[in-house]
């Protein structure tokens, strides 16, 4: 399994999982290339053990005719092995798929290896998810395989991602990582305050939809709308 996100890129990615790190030009250590599809495809293929099966491969620049195409082959059993993107993150259900082997797994957030472990054991039988990582003992990343570890509960993960990724600026644009806009919530911490706080606007709104009888509230939140969030003020 691998990124489909700058795919052009990482297609032609050195596919060595055993080559060392390389230093970028002002010394500091690179990180170790990406696998590609087409390269997996090629080693998997030429093992002894996987003489007489056969493979097909998929990524997001595929037409969707092929993808359909692929995909039919999987489920059925024609190809019994898939060498794909993260273009089967979601709306992938064969049930028969029982193993999943995710490369680079250590440059995923938490939500999207949870999405990509729910591909298979979708028919109830046995199933096994393996995570290939380079990532250095004690790092975030290896902190956040070893939460896919211990746990298949979607909410504890969910959190885990947002404590690892940081609430980003829940009132502004930023989706993650960063300091938060919010001077005095932490989202994970504060989830029951900031519940009820929704939930509270959520009854003022549906009273008093212009906010008429909130003159103060009505102007801050025109700031906020016209980007002076700034010089919102609390007491």
């Amino acid at each position: 399994m691998y990124d489909d996100s700058d795919a052009n890129r990482r297609e032609s990615a050195t596919a060595a999982a055993s080559a060392p790190s390389q230093e970028d030009g002002d010394g500091a250590p690179s990180r170790p290339p990406l696998h590609s599809v087409a390269e997996i495809e090629r080693r998997l293929s030429s093992l002894p053990q996987f003489r007489g099966v056969r493979f097909a491969t998929l990524t997001g620049r595929d037409d969707d005719a092929t993808k359909q195409q692929v995909m039919a082959d999987f489920a059925d059993g024609a190809t019994p092995v898939l060498v794909a993107t993260t273009v089967i993150e979601v709306g992938v259900d064969v049930p028969q798929a029982s193993c999943i082997v995710i490369f680079d797994a250590d440059r995923y957030g938490l939500s999207q290896l949870h999405q990509l472990r729910g591909r298979v054991g979708r028919g109830g039988t046995d199933s096994w998810a393996f995570l290939i990582s380079r990532a250095e003992d004690g790092s975030p990343a290896q902190q956040r395989l070893q939460v896919i570890q211990g746990t298949l509960d979607g909410a504890q993960i969910a959190q885990a991602d947002l404590e690892f990724r940081g609430a980003g600026d829940v009132l502004g644009d930023a989706q993650s990582g960063g300091k938060s806009g919010l001077k005095l919530l932490r989202v994970v911490k504060d989830a029951k305050i900031i519940a009820d706080a929704r939930e509270r606007a959520g009854r003022l709104l549906a009273d008093d939809p212009d906010l008429s009888g909130e003159v103060e509230l009505a102007g801050a939140v025109l700031d906020f709308t016209r980007g002076n969030e700034t010089f919102l003020t609390s007491s």
